[in-house]
């Protein structure tokens, strides 16, 4: 296993104890349908553990191209309970988001490459249901952490890039099925040509605590087509190529402009294109402070 520089974090909560009032637990049909933003409605999935209180960690989860948001949300539950945090797992069906643009790319322009408002972007999205969320079940920390796999690590990296004042603490971009690479002269969703993103955008993004989380078995090739098209493959034949690819980009470029560079490189051997075996890795850098408690 391949691991570079962890960074420790403090969780942000408010002056409310943990000795206030429990949280009750998230009862059937453990989650509800989010409309109160200018999209169409996303699917919620909620999981709180037993006696959370109002500073217990959320956790937002990503699915990959499959969409499968009960399959996702299953695999964070165990490790949830164990080390006390909530889940709030994201689905945005085929219906409204049905390809890689729309998902992966954040809705930030269209397969015709026009530019999307930005209040439709995906992305936008995802501050209101944790606010939501928060509102819903008498949560105050100001900050979630933040995991996605194959489609949805490319969403959380991406995201990390196109919203600089983001409340995340931590995130972790596992198996991303192609990357944008900090690079001016190639095309969005591969680069960031016809993006409006200053220089001071990529500061922040690559001063962000994120891993990129990648099984060292991910060697097969992907399906969707611009996973499996021309630009991705410049990236390199597989994800885990291209995960690696994504962050010495990166840090080239910030020790070439002389950013700060938080983020993390974690390999791990053993594990292919899997988001089961891969949550437990993810789970350890995102919460390792509070496993320690």
């Amino acid at each position: 296993m391949i691991l570079i520089r962890l960074i420790p974090i403090l969780l942000v909560c408010s002056c409310i104890s943990s000795s206030d009032k429990t949280i009750n637990q998230v009862g059937p049909p453990w989650g509800y349908v989010f409309e109160n933003w200018a999209g169409p409605s996303i699917d919620v999935i909620t999981y709180i553990p037993p006696n959370a209180d109002s500073n217990t960690p959320v956790l937002i989860v990503i699915p990959g191209a499959s969409r499968d948001a009960q399959r996702f949300h299953g695999s964070w539950l165990d490790l949830a309970k164990k080390n006390h945090f909530s889940v709030l797992t994201i689905g945005a069906r085929k219906d409204f988001f049905p390809d890689e643009y729309s998902y992966n790319a954040g809705n930030v322009i269209t397969k015709d490459g026009e530019m999307v408002e930005q209040s439709g972007w995906l992305f936008s999205v995802i501050e209101p249901i944790f606010n939501d969320f928060k509102e819903r079940h008498g949560f105050v920390s100001e900050k979630f952490y933040l995991f996605g796999h194959s489609a949805g690590g490319g969403f959380v990296h991406r995201y990390l890039l196109f919203n600089k004042d983001a409340p995340v603490l931590k995130a972790v971009a596992a198996n991303p099925a192609f990357v944008t690479l900090p690079e001016e002269d190639i095309m969005y969703p591969f680069g960031l040509k016809d993006v409006s993103l200053s220089s001071r955008d990529i500061k922040n993004w690559v001063d962000q605590n994120m891993a990129i989380l990648l099984g060292e078995d991910d060697l097969g090739p992907r399906t969707k087509p611009l996973s499996n098209g021309p630009m991705a493959r410049e990236q390199g034949p597989h994800c885990l190529a291209r995960g690696k690819l994504l962050y010495k980009t990166a840090k080239e470029k910030a020790e070439e402009s002389g950013f700060d560079f938080n983020w993390e490189l974690i390999t791990v051997p053993g594990v292919g294109h899997d988001n089961y075996n891969l949550a437990p890795f993810a789970s350890i850098y995102l919460f390792e402070d509070e496993e320690g408690k």
